[in-house]
């Protein structure tokens, strides 16, 4: 092994040949030694690494790549329009659990862009450009271009709340959480319940929706009145503004409750009834979606549906770490159950 040699010169690299040699034993050996080999003892294995660690060996990660016909890297997606990225507590919990599962499995993540310098990469260019063995979508506007490409190449991949015939998802049961909320502001007396949904055409809109009104049907109830109205993911701006045009589109006709499209629209939702002169919940319900951990802390409290972030992320992993191993080929959607978090938000009005 070469010594430091000066301010301005290169350090060369402990080799596995240099543990070899300080072990005594063959590079193949040591090579066994430091991939896990099971024909290779426990002492030797031990004795290997801790030479290893004391020559501050580190793997050359494209020999090893190219050994193993892996980079040991895994694409991770997160970004859209509405500019949360990992600002936003929900996907920011569920790429740190990805993360945390992965890397007990030997792999890195490498963030995906298609705004890497001037290199003119997409989203799959940018995933071939690193070599990436699979890639996590977490956010992105699924309808675009670089996006499609993506989500149609042989990669191994997984998503949240978006699935076609080229890939499957992790989602929180869509039908279970809307049927939980309609269920409560039901039980509470709500007849009159407006939806600020977030974008349709959203996969995760359209099905959100659908499951709301089956569940407002299921009640048989012809005194329900559940409308829809637009409005913003990820924006406590959006959810105040939509707040503020619902509030004079039904002067003669208010809600009693109002479903947020999810927890930062609701905060918003909250400040535009207030601004307005009334109360939560006194005159209006708030519910919202995701279950971040602010709105605990709020006044009132939000009542809202609790997504699992760590069983999120925990069951992408799997299944993307399933297909890279080729032990899934097929699209494969995990649905998780929700938690309906009570809060003070809501009134019984019986």
């Amino acid at each position: 092994m070469a010594a430091i040699l000066g301010k301005d010169q290169i350090v060369a690299m402990a080799t596995i040949y240099d543990i070899a040699k300080a072990c005594g034993l063959s590079p193949a050996t040591v090579s066994k030694a430091l991939s896990n080999a099971s024909d290779v003892s426990a002492a030797t294995r031990e004795r290997v690494r801790r030479i290893a660690q004391e020559l501050d060996y580190v793997p050359n990660a494209g020999a090893r790549a190219l050994s193993q016909s892996r980079t040991w890297s895994i694409g991770v997606l997160c970004q859209d329009a509405s500019q949360m990225g990992l600002w936003h507590y929900l996907f920011a919990q569920v790429i740190e659990s990805f993360k945390d599962y992965v890397e007990q499995h030997g792999y890195d993540i490498v963030f995906v862009s298609n705004k890497v310098g001037n290199m003119g990469l997409s989203y799959l260019g940018h995933c071939r450009y690193r070599r990436v063995d699979g890639v996590f979508i977490v956010n992105t506007d699924h309808s675009q271009k670089d996006a499609r490409e993506l989500m149609e190449s042989n990669l191994p991949k997984i998503a949240i709340d978006f699935e076609n015939e080229h890939i499957g998802c992790v989602k929180t049961d869509p039908a279970e959480s809307m049927r939980m909320l309609f269920t409560h502001l039901y039980d509470l007396g709500h007849r009159n319940i407006v939806y600020l949904h977030g974008e349709r055409g959203k996969y995760i809109t359209e099905e959100r929706i659908s499951a709301l009104e089956k569940a407002a049907a299921a009640s048989s109830d012809k005194t329900v009145n559940l409308r829809l109205f637009p409005s913003k993911y990820y924006s406590i701006e959006g959810g105040f503004d939509s707040m503020k045009k619902l509030l004079l589109a039904t002067k003669d006709d208010r809600p009693t409750a109002v479903i947020a499209s999810d927890d930062y629209s609701a905060i918003g939702v909250i400040e535009a009834i207030r601004e307005a002169g009334l109360s939560v919940p006194e005159d209006i319900s708030v519910v919202g979606f995701d279950g971040i951990e602010i709105t605990q802390r709020t006044n009132p409290s939000l009542t809202t549906i609790r997504q699992d972030t760590k069983a999120i992320g925990e069951a992408a992993a799997k299944n993307l770490l399933s297909q890279i191993a080729g032990e899934a080929d097929v699209p494969k959607t995990v649905s998780l159950m929700p938690q309906l978090v009570i809060g003070e938000s809501c009134k019984d009005i019986r």
